[in-house]
């Protein structure tokens, strides 16, 4: 009982201490420190008996002590930041508890005896360019100076030690083949690793594509060991176009399937399935889907795209609702926002409902220029609008639906000042400034870095084009007709893309898939 009181009191006068002490403290704004975590460089310790090792303290709060759980199999002491660890004459293991000034502990492993090396993985196997992680997880060493490997063909895998402290090895492979891997420790024990590196396999972009027919859709090799070839089983169903050595586009001849083979050069396969269908339907955007095109190919974009000064569009669309966003109510073709952009809207300064093809361009949006046929919901039409930077005034600019001239009006801004298009930046279609959807759907969309004439656009309206044209620079066709499609490959020599916002899923019938072929 009087040990009890003893205690008590002791426990008082400490708390009572530590209060004072907090009282008397004259900052009151220091913060205390934070302790630190306590790191030492050996955390595991493997020694033969009456053996030592050192151990150093990497990380701590100073004032360090020590102490062993089994003095019999290994004894510490410290100096400084220092640690002696000397193994007894009994083979075990045992732990040594480091502590520092502040009471924050770390624990070091200390295994004493001879001890075979273990990896482990004894057997790996890997692809050129990928890596496995090896880890010795046993032998007669505390640190990583105190085992070495040796790597037998070097020119297959490459081995690095990725950790300071411990023994941790990235394994890369380098090279088809095999080779091995020995590690030694300090006490001339071995371990072998089987290292097997085979080719890299062959990953596309798309295995099972569906394209219409005369459309295209790209492949993308996105892994292998270069030198592709693609091959088809039923060449009647469908063409292949290399365009480089990793983009190879797919045409659609005839409906059918038909696998298409995929090899490279260490002789990898892959098997494509390829769905080719008569395309009756085309895409349905509804008021939440458009296409971005950045004009670039392998990442590049096109600078010969970038100062224009003749263009012309071409579109073939069907509008469901003709409900825009807010005040503008705006069905976005294609284009450029405030530069260059083909759309449906209503006459400035008339209060009805009724709506018109209109042109909207230069930096500020400007320049409109807007036709004179009322769009209606649920028609559909080809429309097209030229540049011909030749000429001055409202000559300059011509806007036609169903391959009729549109009488036009000028509703704001100064022709004259439309400046060169550049369409590789944040071209549309589908929608602009970040909303004023189609809202329906689109059957074609084609660009013309020349200004087409009058005669040239009568002509092709309502017509699908199949071949590349001198200055067709794009020509979408938006039929695959069924599926689940997110990019639409230009059929024209630069196959550049169009990307939609989320997967087209829905389709809609498009009287002149059945009404036309393409054209030659």
């Amino acid at each position: 009982m009087k040990r009890i009181y003893t205690y008590m009191c002791l426990l008082l006068l400490s708390v009572l201490s530590f209060a004072i002490t907090g009282c008397d403290d004259d900052d009151d704004n220091e913060v205390a420190q934070d302790l630190i975590e306590l790191i030492v460089n050996k955390p595991v310790i493997r020694i033969g008996q009456n053996e030592e090792a050192k151990v150093n303290v990497v990380v701590g709060n100073g004032n360090y002590t020590v102490r062993s759980f089994n003095t019999a199999i290994a004894t510490a002491t410290v100096s400084g930041e220092l640690i002696t660890v000397k193994s007894g004459s009994q083979n075990g293991a045992t732990t040594i508890e480091v502590m520092d000034g502040e009471g924050v502990v770390a624990n070091i492993s200390v295994n004493v005896g001879i001890f075979e090396l273990e990896v482990n993985q004894t057997e790996v196997i890997l692809e050129v360019a990928d890596e496995k992680q090896l880890i010795v997880s046993m032998g007669n060493f505390s640190s990583n100076d105190e085992l070495s490997y040796e790597v037998e063909d070097e020119t297959i895998v490459s081995l690095v030690n990725t950790d300071q402290f411990r023994p941790f090895y990235t394994l890369t492979g380098v090279k088809s083949g095999h080779t091995t891997v020995t590690f030694t420790d300090h006490k001339g024990k071995q371990a072998i690793v089987q290292v097997t590196v085979n080719p890299i396999s062959i990953d596309v972009s798309n295995l099972t594509p569906r394209v219409g027919v005369n459309n295209k859709v790209m492949i993308t090799v996105e892994k292998g060991n270069g030198g592709y070839t693609l091959t088809a089983e039923d060449e009647t169903i469908v063409d292949i176009q290399q365009l480089d050595d990793t983009h190879f586009n797919l045409v659609g001849k005839k409906a059918g399937v038909t696998t298409i083979l995929v090899k490279d050069a260490a002789e990898q396969e892959l098997s494509l399935t390829v769905t080719v269908v008569q395309a009756d339907k085309v895409a349905y955007l509804g008021s939440g889907n458009y296409f971005k095109v950045p004009f670039e190919y392998n990442g590049v974009v096109d600078e010969s795209l970038k100062n224009l000064n003749a263009i012309t569009f071409e579109a073939r669309f069907n509008i469901e609702s003709l409900n825009g966003d807010g005040d503008a109510q705006i069905n976005t073709i294609m284009g450029i926002e405030k530069i260059f952009l083909l759309r449906v809207d209503i006459h400035k300064g008339v209060k009805n409902e009724e709506r018109f093809l209109q042109l909207s361009a230069d930096d500020k949006g400007g320049i409109r220029y807007e036709g004179s046929t009322k769009i209606e919901t649920n028609q559909w039409y080809d429309v097209a609008v030229v540049l011909d930077g030749s000429k001055s005034g409202s000559e300059r600019i011509a806007l036609y639906v169903n391959g009729v001239k549109e009488t036009l009006q000028l509703s704001n801004g100064e022709p004259n000042n439309l400046k060169d298009i550049n369409l590789t930046s944040n071209f549309f279609i589908g929608q602009s400034d970040g909303k004023r959807r189609l809202n329906g759907s689109i059957s074609y969309a084609r660009i013309w870095t020349a200004a087409l004439s009058g005669e040239q656009v009568a002509g092709q309206s309502g017509k699908i084009l199949s071949e590349n044209k001198e200055g067709l620079v794009a020509n979408w066709l938006f039929n695959n007709g069924n599926g689940n499609t997110k990019t639409f490959v230009s059929l024209a020599e630069k196959s550049f893309e169009a990307e939609a916002a989320k997967v087209v899923s829905t389709w809609k019938p498009d009287p002149i898939l059945e009404e036309t072929s393409p054209t030659e």
